[in-house]
Formats: structure tokens, C-alpha cells, sequence
């Protein structure tokens, strides 16, 4: 069922991409209402993440297993081009809008085909991306990505990402609404203090959340269900 209603997001969102003229980098706020935080858009990549963690769950001893009994050069050979493949891919849902992006600065029309492509598979193929890898690390294929991501430090970073998810929404709405002047992508430089503000702030408060109230909660879970 994941995999079917995945499959009906991507529908709808190439349907909403080409019936509300939404392209791949549309500031338009109507645009953003009717588009960007639905949440049949944007729930696409979680049933594409919830089919891959079923998968490596029923399959993935036996996968490790299989990769694991290949000579090593074999298994070089197999995973290079899947790292490639993986990579391309997210380095395309990130920066490959970068030319519909100069066509916008200079008010010239975006390509309905490239919104309708984009909308539609960009989450589908990043999670596709990430699954990929995961399983590629867990066969000892990650070299030192796999150790680069393994590190424990990422284990208290993560306890905080669904707090910081929800603190920075409204942290977001607050800054902009309060802003008294227009804001500028350049120079790169004030929109990397703004985007290291805001991330320091939200992981601040995100802490102070998971602390106050999602440790204590879970806390109480375990004595209840004990």
C-alpha cells in the first residue's frame, strides 16, 4: 500500500505541477499553499523510505550474505557505479535546477515539462538515492562514507531532528514576517549567516523541546507499556 499511494503522490503532484503552471523553483505563495506543504506531496519520500526499510528487513541478511561471499573486486566493480548512479541522481534533485533558476532571475519561462518531471520525481528519486546508499553501506560497500556516517556523534544530532523540524517552521515565519526590508541571495555570504542562524537557533530550542518534552514522554512510555 506504501507503494501505491507513493506512486499516487507522484501523480498528483505532476497533475498539480502541470494544472497550476508550478514549476521546478516557483516562488509564487499560491503556489506554495497549493503545493509545496500538502501533505500527499510531501509524503512520497516516507513511503519510499518505509518500502526500503521493509526491504532491507526481509531481504537484507540475505543480500549482505550473497555480496559478502563475491571476491572484493567483483563487489568494487558492482558498487562504483551504483555510488555514481545514487550521487547524480541527488546532485540532480539539488542543483539541477540551477538553470530554471537563472531562466527565473531573468524572467523568462520555465519549461512546463521540467516543473511537471521535477515535482513529480524529485522526492521519489532522492529517497530511491538514500536507500541506495544505505544498503550499499550496510554490504560494507561505503568505504569511508560508511564511516563518515557511523560516527556516534550524528546519534545525538539525530534525537533532535524532528524538534528542529518543528521549531524552525515557525522560526522561519517569525524572522521573515518581522523583516522590515527585502532579502537578497546576494551577496552568498548574509544568506550563510542567516541560514547558520537559524540552524543554531532551532537545534537550540529543538534541545530545550526534546528535553522538556519528548525524553520525558518516552520515559513514561516504557514505565506504562513495561
Amino acid at each position: 500500500s506504501s507503494g501505491i499511494n507513493a506512486e499516487y503522490g507522484a501523480i498528483a503532484a505532476a497533475y498539480m505541477a502541470y494544472h497550476y503552471h508550478i514549476d521546478t523553483v516557483s516562488t509564487d505563495p499560491e503556489g506554495f499553499w497549493l503545493f509545496y506543504n500538502k501533505p500527499y506531496i510531501r509524503i512520497t519520500p516516507y513511503l519510499v523510505g518505509i518500502i526500503g526499510g521493509w526491504f532491507y528487513w526481509a531481504w537484507g541478511d540475505v543480500i549482505v550474505k550473497n555480496i559478502n561471499s563475491t571476491p572484493k573486486h567483483i563487489r568494487v566493480i558492482l558498487a562504483v557505479p551504483v555510488w555514481i548512479i545514487a550521487c547524480t541522481v541527488e546532485y540532480a534533485v539539488v542543483y539541477g535546477v540551477y538553470p530554471d533558476f537563472q531562466l527565473t532571475i531573468k524572467q523568462q519561462e520555465v519549461p512546463r515539462v521540467d516543473g511537471i518531471t521535477y515535482q513529480s520525481l524529485a522526492r521519489i528519486g532522492w529517497a530511491l538515492a538514500l536507500i541506495t546508499q544505505v544498503i550499499l553501506c550496510q554490504c560494507s560497500l561505503g568505504g569511508f562514507i560508511n564511516s563518515l556516517l557511523s560516527w556516534k556523534g550524528w546519534l545525538v544530532l539525530s534525537r533532535l531532528t524532528y524538534p528542529v523540524y518543528l521549531i524552525h517552521i515557525g522560526l522561519l515565519a517569525i524572522i521573515t514576517l518581522q523583516m522590515r526590508g527585502a532579502f537578497f541571495f546576494q551577496p552568498a555570504f548574509q544568506m550563510a549567516v542567516f541560514y547558520l542562524g537559524i540552524l543554531c537557533i532551532s537545534y537550540l530550542w529543538g534541545a530545550v523541546l526534546y528535553l522538556m518534552v519528548e525524553l520525558p514522554v518516552a520515559k513514561l512510555e516504557r514505565i506504562l507499556y513495561r
